[in-house]
Order: structure tokens, then C-alpha cells, then sequence
């Protein structure tokens, strides 16, 4: 009797039901690690090996 009542004093503190909402951090997450992706790739592109004025063969 001690244990049911324990659980359900236990379930009644905890909740019962769905997550209502939570999308804006769902899709902040996404456009965070979009954004980061975004921004790595550019500087890989900036600093790709490419003919600089310095080695022109002579």
C-alpha cells in the first residue's frame, strides 16, 4: 500500500502529458549548426591552396 501510494505521489510531482511547444529551440539548434557549417566551409574556401603573387615560377 506504501509502495502504490509512494509511486503515485512520485507521478503526480513528475507530470503526466506531452511537451507542449519546444519548436524555436528545435530550429535555433538547426540554424546554429547550419550557420556554423556555413561559416567553416567559406573559410575553407578563403584559405584554399591557390597561385600567390609569390610563387609565380620563374
Amino acid at each position: 500500500m506504501t509502495t502504490a501510494l509512494h509511486t503515485y505521489t512520485l507521478l503526480a510531482q513528475v507530470g503526466m502529458g506531452r511537451i507542449q511547444g519546444g519548436w524555436e529551440y528545435i530550429w535555433s539548434a538547426y540554424g546554429i549548426a547550419w550557420a556554423s557549417l556555413s561559416l567553416y566551409a567559406l573559410s575553407l574556401w578563403l584559405r584554399r591552396p591557390g597561385k600567390a603573387a609569390n610563387d609565380a615560377k620563374e
